[in-house]
């Protein structure tokens, strides 16, 4: 562990821990994990951060946890609280994973030093229209923008902001000098992957990049389930991530992680899990000469 103070620097890019490879555990043990596999940052997920705040924690506390481990906290994972409609009403057990309001995100950010907000939109497609995506985006990335943060919008295929395509318009639509892009491989592969459309990313937008691995064909009942249970590592399932890294690359992107949400994975300690998922990550980068 580093001492209190010496946070990790990077090299190359930062390497950020996304709390899906280790969701079974407790914040405290997140961000050991996340010092002991090396990762220079750590995502924090709004329901882990209230239940640590429930257990006795309080944000200043856990703050100084990260630092003591050597991190950085870079990411307020799964923001909702910008859309009137927070979790899917066809799914209600993802309700005490994403039903935060928006405050919640802006305190995370200010007391653990966050640099930026993951906004999702877990809502059933075409129930928002397009321009009100729009106009809520812009005024996310307003109050962002003056607390000197920045807002990365990331689309996923089974709910409302399904495809890069999307994603695109709403950040050009809204004009923010703060909006950006968070890529999720297995998002971008179990929707429309369309490699040409990434070159429409702006440079400097990427702002992060999530890795994951899956079989060829969905697994488990739906795609929901497919992407909640069955993501694998880097390397251990069938997806084309050379391709995919080679059309990132050329993006400039900086910050790289593993996000797997996986039943298997969900086995291991949280160190072992954490380790695990990094060594992948590591060996993909290095394949494709990010260097460490």
């Amino acid at each position: 562990m580093a001492r209190t103070g010496e946070v990790r620097r990077r090299a190359g890019y930062d390497l950020t821990l996304w709390p899906a490879c280790v969701r079974g555990y407790p914040l405290r043990e997140q961000i050991a994990a996340a010092s002991a596999a090396g990762y220079s940052c750590i995502a924090v997920n709004s329901a882990t951060y209230v239940a640590a705040l429930s257990e006795g924690l309080s944000g200043a506390e856990v703050a100084e946890i990260v630092k003591d481990h050597g991190l950085r906290v870079s990411w307020v994972d799964a923001v909702t609280g910008w859309l009137p409609v927070r979790y899917p009403p066809r799914a209600p057990e993802l309700r005490d994973f994403l039903d935060h309001d928006l405050d919640i995100a802006f305190e995370m950010a200010e007391t653990l030093g966050a640099t930026s907000l993951l906004a999702v939109g877990s809502f059933d497609h075409a129930t928002i229209p397009m321009q009100e995506l729009v106009d809520r985006f812009g005024s996310l990335c307003d109050r962002a923008a003056r607390r000197g943060l920045r807002v990365g919008l990331e689309f996923i295929p089974f709910w409302g902001i399904p495809t890069l395509r999307t994603a695109l318009d709403i950040v050009a639509a809204a004009g923010a000098s703060n909006g950006g892009f968070v890529l999720d491989s297995w998002h971008f592969y179990r929707g429309d992957p369309d490699l040409a459309l990434m070159g429409e990313i702006p440079a400097g937008k990427l702002y992060a990049v999530q890795l994951a691995d899956a079989a060829l064909r969905i697994r488990g009942v739906n795609l929901l389930d497919d992407c909640l249970q069955y993501r694998c590592a880097p390397g251990q399932g069938a997806l084309p991530l050379d391709d995919f890294m080679a059309s990132v690359t050329r993006l400039g992107a900086s910050d790289f992680g593993p996000e797997i949400f996986s039943s298997a994975l969900d086995t291991l300690p949280a160190q072992q899990a954490a380790e695990l998922c990094a060594d992948a990550t590591r060996v993909l980068l290095k394949k494709h000469h990010i260097a460490a």
